[in-house]
């Protein structure tokens, strides 16, 4: 099965207590198949925060063209989290696909915490 190679920018939104020190999933749905949920480790203490703009490289099998991007935390540290956007960039064509969130995740400020959007 062929893999790809993608990067992916998750950018928080730049709103007061907007970030979270919780863990952070992704799954992404394609064309072609799905991820499993990912985990989306903090490379620091400031990933997540209000107004950031994390970067991920995810090595899985080609998803074809990305129709969809589900995205959550586990509400562990600081569960109140903005999520703007996510862009997924395909580093073997440099397809790219902005998948637009602008919704809170969390217990106390959405009663979910985690939500989907389509491409």
């Amino acid at each position: 099965m062929k893999t790809n190679i993608y990067t992916i920018w998750v950018k928080t939104g730049e709103v007061a207590l907007g970030g979270t020190d919780s863990n952070v999933f992704i799954q992404l749905f394609g064309t072609d198949g799905r991820t499993e949920v990912l985990h989306l480790p903090a490379p620091d203490i400031f990933a997540f925060e209000a107004g950031s703009v994390d970067k991920f490289v995810l090595e899985v099998p080609d998803l074809g063209n990305l129709t969809r991007c589900c995205v959550g935390h586990d509400a562990t540290a600081d569960s109140g989290w903005y999520i703007e956007t996510v862009r997924v960039q395909d580093d073997d064509t440099n397809r790219e696909w902005l998948f637009t969130f602008n919704q809170w995740l969390g217990r106390d400020e959405a009663g979910r915490l985690s939500a989907c959007v389509e491409c």
